[in-house]
């Protein structure tokens, strides 16, 4: 697979400090990536069950006691709660607290931990199990010459996310690419800091690249947070991939199928009244294509013929299964409308995925038998009970000896820079003043 590459010091302070004045820049050029996925963020963390009518399709969303070998508590606990009842093969990496907890067999234990405050979140194992990569959301003093204060020094905090790996056993922590950026500022002051966006990282089958969600590798004004392609050797942000996508609101969930030949995402979308509309794309062989609408989150079976996704239908969320090539919805999962983010297993014969009791979210499990069309899905006591783990990360799995299969004619990546799709309006963009990345 051929990887796609592109190309601090204090200042003195002018004006009283400013406080926790946030960085407006890479804000604005997101918002409408954060628009489009409100509601979505509002049913992971703050759920309530939705009422419905016996006409409508839409399932009832009605919490699920929870049963298993523990006692359930009424809040979460500090550590998680594994359920004694399912030994998990291999192991299960997801976060709680701004750090990453590793499950295998029965039991859990913290990875990281916290410093000064940072957050780690969005997990993927590299194909060989050898490394567990994250995004580290640190914060910082951050300045930047301010036209609109007397032409003065603005400070404010930073919150940026770093690309970072570690090993399973705790060793070999490494930062692979910091999203700072350096920003102009008038001759004789040290230069400004700023960010990107760099988000949800998902590692190719041959180990060499990672297709996250960006809207670097410069100064963000302007741009759409669309995916880009990380080489982890040598740890440069690729420009952004050719793809279509809505202006402001951009893509997301980037997958890569188990031989490296296709490449999932989500294009985020919005109807007049705000309500998100997403859909799973795939690119291959230089094709762009929308894969299903409603949909989004693709997780890939471990043979690349099926995808499990989260089914987003008004304010409920479920777990259904498509044909990976015609994307046809082959099974529905759940029904109880607060069910997010699976993961297919590496052995093929289960599914992991965010579920919300009340206003706390654990983790669920589901064991696969029979075939399209015929599938049937056990669902399983939590793996996790009332534990509060963070519904807006995502969780991976490595199983030792079940692990893809890259192609060697792989070529999901495309060439060149995004697109808007052909009935939207172009995106807007601002010069840079100048950038180049910390």
């Amino acid at each position: 697979m051929t990887d796609q590459i592109a190309p601090a010091t204090q200042p003195p302070v002018r004006r009283r400090f400013a406080g926790s004045r946030v960085s407006v820049a890479p804000a604005l050029s997101v918002v409408g990536l954060l628009v489009a996925g409100l509601l979505t963020a509002q049913v992971y963390m703050n759920w309530t069950p939705t009422l419905v009518t016996a006409a409508s399709p839409t399932p009832t969303a009605t919490p699920v006691l929870v049963v298993s070998g523990n006692t359930p508590t009424p809040a979460p606990t500090a550590t998680p709660v594994t359920n004694l009842q399912i030994s998990v093969p291999g192991t299960i990496v997801y976060a709680k607290g701004g750090n990453l907890w590793l499950q295998s067999g029965t039991t859990a234990h913290q990875l990281t931990q916290s410093v000064n405050g940072s957050q780690q979140s969005q997990p993927a194992f590299s194909p060989d199990g050898q490394w567990i990569y994250y995004i580290d959301t640190r914060t910082r003093l951050g300045w930047e010459y301010d036209w609109t204060f007397h032409n003065e020094l603005a400070h404010y905090t930073l919150n940026y996310p770093v690309l970072c790996r570690i090993r399973p056993d705790g060793t070999g922590q490494k930062d692979v690419l910091s999203s700072l950026v350096k920003v102009g500022v008038p001759k004789g002051y040290s230069p400004g800091l700023s960010f990107y966006w760099l988000l949800e990282p998902s590692i190719s089958p041959n180990g060499s690249t990672a297709a996250v969600m960006s809207n670097g590798p410069s100064r963000p004004e302007g741009q759409d947070v669309v995916i880009h392609y990380v080489n982890l050797t040598t740890g440069k942000l690729g420009p952004a991939l050719s793809l279509p996508y809505t202006p402001y609101l951009g893509l997301s969930d980037p997958a890569f199928s188990p031989n490296g030949t296709v490449l999932a995402y989500t294009m985020e979308g919005r109807t007049n009244s705000y309500a998100p509309t997403p859909s799973i794309w795939t690119y291959a062989g230089g094709v762009a294509h929308e894969l299903a609408r409603g949909f989004r989150a693709a997780s890939w079976s471990p043979d690349g013929k099926y995808i499990a996704a989260t089914k987003v239908v008004g304010n409920t969320l479920n777990i259904a299964v498509l044909d990976a090539t015609t994307g046809k919805q082959v099974s529905q999962v759940t029904t109880d409308g607060a069910s997010w983010s699976p993961v297919w297993s590496p052995d093929g014969d289960k599914l992991v995925y965010m579920h919300l009791t009340g206003a706390i979210v654990d983790l669920n499990m589901v064991y696969i038998s029979g075939t399209a069309g015929s599938f049937t899905f056990k669902i399983e006591p939590n793996l996790t009970d009332y534990s509060g783990l963070d519904g807006q990360s995502t969780a991976a799995w490595y199983i030792p000896g079940f692990g893809p299969t890259p192609s060697s004619t792989a070529t999901a990546a495309p060439s060149g820079s995004a697109t808007p799709g052909p009935s939207a309006p172009g995106p807007t963009s601002s010069p840079a003043l100048s950038a180049s990345p910390s």
